[in-house]
C-alpha cells in the first residue's frame, strides 16, 4: 500500500516543480543606489586665476607755497595746473592671484545659503607715466605712479540655486581686505640751477568690498569644481612728499606734493573644493 500511494507522488513531483512560480531577481541594495547630492557641509579647497587692476583716477595735488626752511618755492604757480595734469589719470596692469578658501553651505530644497572666506596672493599692480612742458620753468617734466597688492583677504556670503542636484550657480558678495603700497616721483630737466627731483610714497592695509558670481559643479558627493568672477575695489590711499631743488643754495627750494591713488581688479579664477 505504501509503494502503491508513494510511486505516482513521485511520478509526479516534476509536473508540481515546473508548476512553481519563478523567483524574482534580488533588489540591489541602498548603497548600490545613486545618492543625491546634497551641498550642505563645511569644505574646504584652493583657487587660482588672474587679476585685471585698475586705477581710474590717481590725483595729485602740488602746491606754489615754499616750505619752512628753505628759501622758497620751487614750483611757479603758474605751473601747477601743469604738474596736477601730470599726475593725474588711470593706469591698468594685470597679475596671479591665488590661495585657500573655506566655508559653510547649508541647502533649503534648491537653495544654498552660505558663507565663504579666502586668503591668497594677489599680485596686483599699476603704473604709468606722464611728461609734459611746464609753461613758465619751459622744462620738461615727469611724473610716474605706481599702485600695488600682495595679497587679499574676503569675507562674502553665497546664495545659489541648484540645478539636477550637482549643479550649482550662486552669486557672492562682502568685505575685500588687502595692503596697498603707492610709489610716486617727479623729475624735470631744468637748466642752470639743476634739476627738481622728489618722491613720496604710502603703505597701508585697506578694506573695500567685493561682489560677483559663479558656478560649482559636484562630481562627488565630497569632491566639486568651480569657477568664479569678483569685482574687488579698495578706499584710497594718499602719499605725501617733497618736490625740491638743492644743487645750488643750501636748503633751496621745495615744494609739497601729494597723490591719492584707489584700486579695484577684476579676477577670474578656477578652484576646487572637498566637502567634509
Amino acid at each position: 500500500m505504501l509503494g502503491s500511494v508513494a510511486l505516482p507522488a513521485l511520478l509526479a513531483s516534476p509536473a508540481m516543480a515546473a508548476d512553481l512560480a519563478v523567483k524574482a531577481p534580488p533588489v540591489a541594495p541602498p548603497s548600490a543606489v545613486a545618492a543625491i547630492h546634497n551641498w550642505s557641509g563645511f569644505y574646504l579647497g584652493v583657487n587660482a586665476g588672474g587679476a585685471s587692476a585698475y586705477s581710474g583716477d590717481p590725483t595729485t595735488s602740488a602746491s606754489c607755497t615754499g616750505l619752512p626752511g628753505t628759501f622758497g618755492a620751487y614750483f611757479a604757480c603758474g605751473d601747477i595746473a601743469a604738474v596736477n595734469a601730470l599726475g593725474t589719470g588711470s593706469m591698468s596692469g594685470v597679475g596671479f592671484t591665488g590661495g585657500t578658501q573655506a566655508g559653510y553651505n547649508a541647502q533649503f530644497n534648491s537653495i544654498v545659503v552660505g558663507i565663504e572666506a579666502d586668503f591668497g596672493a594677489f599680485n596686483a599692480k599699476t603704473s604709468r607715466v606722464a611728461t609734459g612742458t611746464l609753461a613758465v620753468a619751459g622744462s620738461q617734466a615727469s611724473i610716474t605712479e605706481s599702485i600695488d597688492a600682495h595679497w587679499l583677504f574676503t569675507a562674502r556670503g553665497r546664495l545659489g540655486w541648484v540645478f539636477n542636484d550637482n549643479l550649482l550657480t550662486y552669486v557672492t558678495g562682502g568685505l575685500a581686505v588687502t595692503r596697498l603700497n603707492s610709489s610716486d616721483s617727479y623729475v624735470d630737466n631744468a637748466g642752470g640751477f639743476g634739476p627738481g627731483i622728489g618722491s613720496w610714497s604710502a603703505s597701508a592695509t585697506k578694506e573695500g568690498w567685493t561682489a560677483g558670481a559663479g558656478v560649482e559643479w559636484a562630481f562627488t558627493q565630497h569632491w566639486s569644481a568651480r569657477a568664479e568672477y569678483l569685482y574687488v575695489r579698495f578706499n584710497t590711499i594718499t602719499a605725501s612728499g617733497v618736490v625740491a631743488n638743492t644743487s645750488l643754495i643750501p636748503g633751496g627750494y621745495a615744494n609739497a606734493i601729494s597723490t591719492a591713488t584707489d584700486l579695484s581688479a577684476h579676477i577670474a579664477r578656477a578652484g576646487i573644493n572637498y566637502k567634509f
